[in-house]
């Protein structure tokens, strides 16, 4: 009794109750208002709240999350952790992009979730350290500076596993290295070339929170880079470009 009375106390904050009952959908794209609402075998029958021409609807009980009763009780269709995780989730993360240090970068980014945990925005800031070897991805150019901004998409909404996928840019600024054949030294010698950068890539990834404020994330992503000058004069400033990465999130 003690765990349904603070699972409904939970879902109270969530959920306004009034004079109607709201059906809540998996997919997380809509609730239903509605009156006289019974549950069968197999699907859940019910008119809409306000609608007075006595018109009756179904669903399917497999499309049904939860349906919270105007008396306060609430029917779950699904297992109620994951209902819970699903509409009590945390909305703001920080990552800490792991494996950026492995090529010299020191990234930080911050996402919103917004529109029921369907959509996160999210702004990375990334620094390059060292001379060399602070590529950013499968890239030719040096990274010394970028931001920018990532759209992810979460079909399923938040929980404790999920996938997401969706478009990002980056700008900022960098350097190649131009090697050339010094005669006088009878060695081979490097320029740096400061160069803008932009990116377009396709960002997928898999994020696992097995606590509230903790997740671990693995993303690959795929697209094109821009940049004004060129390795080698080689007048090539659009490449095609992938980068991994992977991180620790903190959640709040």
């Amino acid at each position: 009794m003690k765990n349904i009375f603070l699972v409904s106390a939970l879902l109270f904050t969530i959920i306004n109750l009034s004079a109607q009952d709201f059906i809540y959908m998996r997919n997380q794209t809509a609730r239903v208002a509605a009156t006289n609402v019974k549950v069968l075998a197999n699907e859940t029958t019910y008119a809409l709240f306000g609608d007075d021409s006595g018109t009756s609807y179904s669903l399917a009980n497999k499309q049904i999350s939860m349906i919270a009763f105007q008396n306060g009780n609430v029917r779950f269709f699904e297992r109620e952790k994951k209902v819970i995780n699903r509409n009590n989730y945390k909305k703001n993360i920080i990552n800490y992009h792991l494996f950026d240090l492995v090529v010299n970068n020191f990234k930080l980014s911050y996402e919103r979730i917004v529109s029921n945990g369907k959509i996160g925005i999210q702004i990375p800031i990334a620094i390059g350290y060292g001379n060399d070897g602070n590529i950013s991805g499968f890239d030719d150019v040096h990274n010394e500076f970028y931001t920018g901004i990532s759209i992810n998409f979460y079909p399923t909404g938040q929980g404790v596993v999920r996938y997401f996928m969706g478009p990002g840019i980056q700008v900022g600024t960098g350097y190649f290295d131009d090697y050339y054949y010094d005669n006088n030294t009878n060695q081979d010698q490097y320029n740096n070339i400061d160069t803008f950068i932009f990116r377009f890539l396709i960002n997928n990834g898999i994020i696992f929170t097995p606590i509230d404020a903790l997740s671990i994330s693995l993303v690959g992503s795929l697209g094109i880079r821009y940049t004004d000058k060129t390795e080698y004069d080689d007048d090539n400033n659009v490449k095609t470009v992938g980068a991994f990465s992977a991180n620790l999130s903190y959640r709040f």
